[in-house]
């Protein structure tokens, strides 16, 4: 026996869940089988043939006899000796007692829900005997009223049919007194040891609580203005409660339905109002108060599932929420427009107007227009989770709500919009982003939708022209108009409207804000300092970039260089600082542009990074490969390097000499760097963000390596980029003069570099990459890298980048690729776009 205790209570996690799950299945099949007696169509029907007053007076009772209910839990709680905050015993008891009405099953599955919310700290053993007492007098006001009912039968009037249930109401009224005397008689155990004021109380609770159940049918029958002898529905409702609750089929379904259709009809009450009348008491006394104990029962034990699983389940229900919402938003704003531009079509095809959520026959243009196209810029906005979408969507509902109203109302309207402010008000959280930045790919899918109802509108007004030889043919009625000012004053109206969904959109937009910052270079210069960079740190020096700091709580150890183009937030290069925060870093870094509604890009990452954003997520292309000169082992000896070899010796001979400056340099030295880069560029624009530019401060910040001819003036010069590292070195700015500079100045610089910078003891020479080298040449390559490659080729005239790769090839032991990460949210046409734009942009002097 103890084994098999032990193998239940290892195995209680699973139990439990199993039983919550079998709960969940039991309530969604009771209300599949409830919804089909109960369909949308009836209840608008009866809706509409009944004052709202008389509705209101009907939830109003309905709600009030659930409330006995809730002094079950009342009871069980002082029974089992604990306090529980209010709020969260009456919301639990709620729950419980309207799933249990709706469930039915004579009560069994209050046991496993009580359990679950009030059984955590009571022994098992104990818990079990109180609650098998507590179910033993659920029934126990029906058996009170089963023995009122049987003295009706032969006190009242009342008709053979009624009469003929006297076995079951007089079964029923021995109910309670056989339980009375079992759990007097009994001292303990299951059906003993219960206090006199308990039986007693939990008797007046039963009873109460049936109270409530017949005042509610019999309330609902008087207000539906039935001429009936209420005397005998008594009889009638409660025997065919017994036989409903002896059959065990959950809420008494079918059994109960079909004997009071009968009975009723026994006595005079016509069949359709007879089924109105058991609607509106399945709708007012079930459905609606289960509806208000789902929302109790998420919130209780939705909470504690919740923070069981890590918070999965809730961000998993509000995403699903949101991804309605916009949907919904979408939908219904199409909807409004098209009942605008064709509302015929509506009367035209059925299947539309089924699926129609406003169920307008008329629509006057320009509201219609209005809060359609807003609804789909809302739409747009809450996709796009932005905070500011909240506020006005909910005006927007309740506006539409109005305009609904003043124009035809209908139920199922007013339900459509009820569920859109639920989803909206749930779905509250998923708005986090402080500002709406629309991207391209939003802009994209947006215009297609609002530009093929710009032109079907277009089109209809040319269908619509007397010399349009539409008459010659079958005409499509619903693309008429009434006349042509008609369609005129509609076409005025699209054009107001676009008007205001721009500013509506500007609104929405804001003032844009942008990630990272301008800094001080001393703030660059203390992450450099103690933690190291790489390659392209240096780059930050430029100004041209933002740059955004990761701070551990104590320092900034991080960096990253950045700029913004539309929701495009290109990063350039590997962070720099200290490598062991990176990841933390770039958590940080995603989660800030996240808040401010941008795509992360990741320009010209290593392997090792883009290991690291793949985990976060993000896709890959390969964007190029790096050229690296291992210093250790470079030579000139060698067939190979013949050329280099006769290069060197000849512009030696000629007398051009190798120079390595160190900064500061007088205006005379930057003088002559100008003129050489102004030779190189020959009137072109120079790009920054990921290659230097000519800046004299950008210069000043590190040693230069420069060629002079025989009389001393320079020919051509890089600055030496420092990479923080004790082993990388590589330049930046390459520039010759072609006027002054002989053939080879290049090679005679890069080679006297590699040497110099071997004996500053560095062992790798960084190159710098060739962009496209090796990507998307293949037929077997990703699509992505195959566009990127088309994208980049067609868009940037800068350098042709087959004779970078074979410049460099030259003197390259190794190529190491270089990749381009992006957001999975991200088109890769727009993220290349985002690049080129971002990366060719001309340097403002």
């Amino acid at each position: 026996m103890e084994k098999i205790i032990t193998w239940f209570k290892k195995r209680l996690p699973v139990f439990k869940f199993l039983f919550l799950l079998s709960v969940i299945i039991v309530v969604i099949f009771q209300l599949v089988t409830l919804s089909k007696t109960i369909t949308p169509e009836q209840i608008a029907d009866v809706f509409q043939s009944i004052p709202l007053w008389k509705l209101a007076v009907m939830l109003v009772i309905g709600l009030v006899a659930i409330l006995p209910m809730l002094n079950y839990d009342i009871i069980l709680n002082k029974m089992l000796g604990q306090k529980l905050k209010p709020s969260f015993l009456l919301e639990s008891s709620w729950s419980i007692n309207t799933i249990n009405n709706m469930v039915g099953f004579g009560g069994v599955f209050t046991i496993g829900l009580r359990t679950e919310f009030f059984g955590k700290e009571i022994d098992g053993k104990k818990l079990l005997q109180h609650l098998s007492k507590l179910l033993l007098f659920l029934m126990s006001g029906l058996s009170v009223f089963s023995l009122v009912s049987f003295i009706l039968l032969f006190t009242m009037p009342m008709n053979h049919y009624i009469t003929d249930y006297w076995i079951w109401l007089l079964g029923g009224s021995l109910y309670f007194p056989v339980v009375l005397l079992v759990t007097k008689l009994k001292k303990e155990g299951i059906l003993g040891g219960l206090a006199a004021k308990y039986r007693w109380q939990l008797l007046l609770t039963s009873t109460l609580e049936w109270a409530g159940v017949l005042i509610s049918f019999l309330s609902i029958g008087a207000l539906m203005d039935i001429k009936v002898n209420f005397f005998a529905v008594i009889p009638l409702f409660i025997a065919s409660s017994v036989i409903g609750i002896v059959s065990m089929i959950p809420g008494e379904l079918g059994s109960f339905d079909v004997m009071m259709i009968f009975g009723l009809a026994s006595l005079g009450v016509p069949h359709d109002v007879a089924v109105t009348w058991i609607l509106l008491y399945r709708l007012f006394y079930y459905v609606i108060p289960f509806i208000i104990g789902a929302v109790f029962l998420f919130k209780n034990l939705g909470g504690e599932i919740d923070s069981r699983y890590n918070g999965i389940p809730k961000e998993l229900l509000q995403e699903i929420a949101h991804k309605v919402l916009v949907f919904a938003l979408y939908f219904s704003g199409s909807m409004m427009v098209l009942l605008a531009t064709i509302p015929e079509a509506f009367n035209h095809f059925q299947w539309l107007n089924h699926i129609n959520p406003w169920r307008l026959h008329f629509i006057s243009q320009f509201p219609s227009l209005l809060l359609g196209f807003l609804l789909l810029v809302m739409g747009r906005a809450t996709a796009n989770r932005s905070q500011k979408a909240y506020l006005p969507t909910l005006i927007l509902l309740a506006l539409a709500s109005v305009y609904i109203f003043f124009s035809e109302f209908n139920t199922a309207t007013l339900v459509f919009l009820v569920l859109l402010f639920v989803l909206a008000v749930f779905s509250k959280r998923e708005l986090y982003r402080k500002q709406f930045v629309y991207s391209w790919e939003s802009m994209t899918m947006d215009g297609l939708l609002y530009t093929a109802l710009f032109i079907l509108y277009i089109a209809i007004g040319i269908y619509n022209l007397p010399a349009f030889p539409h008459r010659n043919h079958h005409t499509i009625d619903f693309f008429l108009f009434p006349s042509e000012r008609t369609w005129l004053t509609g076409f005025i109206a699209i054009v107001v409207v676009a008007s205001i969904i721009w500013l509506f959109i500007k609104y929405l937009q804001g003032e844009k804000k942008v990630l990272g910052e301008k800094v001080a270079d001393e703030q660059v210069y203390q992450v450099l300092n103690k933690y190291g960079g790489n390659p392209e740190s240096q780059l930050a020096f430029l100004g041209d970039k933002n740059i955004y700091f990761y701070n551990d709580g104590t320092e900034n150890t991080v960096f990253l260089q950045m700029n913004t183009h539309n929701d495009k937030c290109v990063i350039m290069g590997d962070p720099a600082g200290k490598e062991s925060d990176f990841a933390d870093a770039i958590q940080q870094l995603i989660h800030d542009a996240d808040i401010l509604g941008y795509h992360p890009v990741f320009y010209e990452v290593s392997e090792k990074l883009v290991m690291l954003l793949h985990e976060f997520g993000y896709d890959f292309i390969k964007m190029g490969e790096a050229a690296e000169v291992d210093l250790t082992t470079f030579t000139i000896s060698g067939k190979k390097m013949k050329g280099q070899r006769a290069t060197m010796n000849r512009l030696q001979k000629e007398g051009y000499q190798f120079e390595v400056l160190k900064p500061p340099f007088n205006q005379e030295t930057m003088a002559s760097l100008r003129e050489v880069s102004d030779a190189w560029l020959a009137g072109r624009k120079e790009k920054g963000f990921s290659l230097g530019f000519f800046s004299e401060d950008y210069l000043q910040k590190s040693p230069i390596s420069v060629i002079k001819d025989q009389t001393g003036a320079i020919v051509a010069f890089a600055n030496i980029m420092p990479t923080y590292t004790e082993t990388i070195g590589t330049i930046d700015l390459m520039r010759h003069n072609p006027e002054t500079a002989p053939s080879g100045t290049m090679d005679f610089l890069f080679i006297n570099l590699f040497e110099y910078m071997h004996n500053e003891g560095l062992t790798v020479f960084d190159l710098g990459m060739a962009p496209l080298s090796n990507v998307g040449t293949s037929r077997k390559s990703f699509t992505q890298e195959r566009i990127a490659y088309l994208v980049y080729q067609f868009g940037s005239h800068f350098y042709s980048f087959q004779g970078l790769r074979d410049y460099k090839e030259k003197y390259a032991a190794e190529w190491v690729p270089s990749y381009t990460a992006y957001s999975r949210d991200s088109w890769i046409i727009y993220v290349m776009s985002a690049l080129l734009i971002i990366d060719n942009a001309p340097v403002e002097k």
